[in-house]
């Protein structure tokens, strides 16, 4: 996840996450986004890639992906 980040950030000099990308853990002990430098958005999806493709990811952090699908899909019904 680090790396994602690494690689979305948008290159200035960041004084919020001195140029990690992120700021660090959350309770859940996932990564906390630099949203000043990094593209949230497509590092989620790159994310969510790498959770789906990996079995012992997706068992540890899919029921939080599937939370988000199934709130996108009834949005998109609607």
């Amino acid at each position: 996840a680090k790396e994602l980040a690494a690689g979305q950030r948008s290159g200035k000099n960041c004084k919020l996450c001195y140029n990690r990308g992120y700021q660090g853990t959350d309770q859940n002990n996932m990564l906390v986004l630099c949203p000043k430098c990094v593209d949230t958005d497509t590092v989620g999806k790159q994310w969510r890639e790498y959770v789906r493709d990996t079995p012992a990811l997706t068992e540890m952090y899919g029921d939080y992906f599937d939370e988000d699908e199934e709130d996108t899909e009834e949005a998109d019904e609607s």
